[in-house]
């Protein structure tokens, strides 16, 4: 009679750990614009009470673990989605449906860009989160020479600091997580040169993306080069303004610049929730000489583009969801024009708070990323997954 117990016992343990793995299977959404029926990029898929989550791609296409919570969808411009997870039946497909947008006759005669701007300053730490935090983010970075891709590198990467507010002394502590993908290819340029052809040229080192990714520091940096911004009021969702800018151009050091992009703001608490910044350059160019041959290479560029984009927690202070940067440009070498695009983006896919971390693993933040990592690759959960060109990249030969 005990043995029969038991054996119950074992086979009750047995049912639960099947049901838990079940519950914990992933689940693949593809999200489109209700009205074109387009595919919805980076549209933040997440569990509000576990602060966990994931993106869509390019495709509208997101994988995320199934648990027992409701899941929110939401990106700018369209009316948030909640799922209920525990409810089998959820479709694959996810149609959002953009929110109504009007033209606010008070709010354009009052809104003065340069003042909004410094108001978030002024109020950052009653806006934005500023306790210290860990983000578990995908880091994700690309490089494409002559249209065709030629490194992609998705990666876990822990980010640690004492608060979201870079200051003189930085705190900043970045831990490299689990490998999803690292492939990098010869960039064809250097044909003659194998030490720089093997792809050891072109890259962005954190440091350089540290200052950006703080809003603070972006922030008063923007304000301090653009002097005479020019802006408007676009059509905005009631609880939202929408400003489009654009600035003179103007030059330093021979190369001459302009910045044009969009700045969203919270119309409750006047933070800023998406801020997308486009500075075109002309004559910004670095030549150098090639030791081996004595040619002349020219690294020419053209356009950056960033984004920053934020949402609200429970405790109804924002804090960073995605960051994307780019670079524009060409590299010319031996009376050859090969166009050059450069991207580094980082999704925050779950953020706790943190008091301290030890210093085991941590990135060399002068090196790049590509560099600190492992030529093996290591499947992590909720990552972005690649769209169709990536995915052909990585299994090509």
């Amino acid at each position: 009679m005990k043995f029969l117990k038991s054996e119950k016992k074992t086979f009750i343990l047995l049912f639960l750990l099947v049901f838990q793995i079940g519950l914990s299977q992933d689940k693949v959404l593809f999200v489109f614009d209700q009205t074109t029926n387009l595919p919805i990029e980076n549209a933040n898929i997440f569990y509000p009470d576990l602060n966990d989550g994931t993106f869509t791609n390019s495709e509208g296409k997101a994988s995320i673990y199934i648990q027992n919570s409701d899941l929110k969808i939401s990106s700018l411009g369209f009316e948030d989605i909640i799922l209920k997870m525990r409810n089998n039946k959820i479709s694959d497909t996810i149609f959002m449906t953009p929110t109504i947008v009007q033209l606010d006759e008070i709010v354009i005669k009052s809104f003065n860009l340069n003042k909004a701007l410094r108001n978030v300053l002024d109020k950052y730490d009653q806006l934005y989160v500023i306790n210290p935090f860990e983000k578990e983010c995908n880091f994700k970075e690309t490089v494409i020479i002559d249209n065709q891709l030629k490194r992609l590198i998705l990666a876990k990467v822990n980010w640690w600091d004492k608060t979201y507010q870079l200051q003189k002394k930085s705190t900043i502590k970045l831990r490299l997580g689990a490998i999803d993908y690292n492939k990098n290819i010869s960039l064809d340029i250097y044909v003659d040169v194998p030490r720089i052809n093997k792809n050891n040229s072109g890259y962005v080192v954190p440091n350089s993306l540290v200052n950006t990714i703080y809003l603070n520091s972006f922030l008063s940096n923007f304000i301090n080069f653009n002097k005479n911004i020019a802006s408007s009021i676009e059509e905005s969702p009631s609880d939202q303004i929408i400003v489009s800018f654009e600035t003179d151009w103007s030059t330093a050091n021979n190369v001459s610049s302009r910045s044009k992009g969009k700045i969203t703001f919270d119309k409750q608490s006047s933070a800023i929730v998406d801020f997308v910044n486009v500075v075109e350059y002309k004559n910004n160019l670095v030549k150098g000489i090639v030791k081996e041959n004595k040619k002349e290479s020219v690294t020419e560029t053209k356009k950056s583009y960033t984004r920053l984009t934020f949402y609200k927690k429970q405790n109804n202070k924002w804090t960073l969801k995605s960051f994307e940067s780019n670079i524009e440009g060409s590299i010319t070498y031996d009376n050859k024009i090969h166009p050059s695009v450069f991207g580094n983006s980082i999704y925050v896919l779950k953020e706790t708070a943190v008091n301290k971390v030890d210093d085991d693993g941590l990135i060399d933040l002068s090196k790049p990323i590509y560099q600190s990592l492992p030529s093996k690759t290591i499947t992590g959960i909720n990552s972005i997954l690649l769209n169709k060109d990536e995915s052909n990249f990585i299994e090509s030969k």
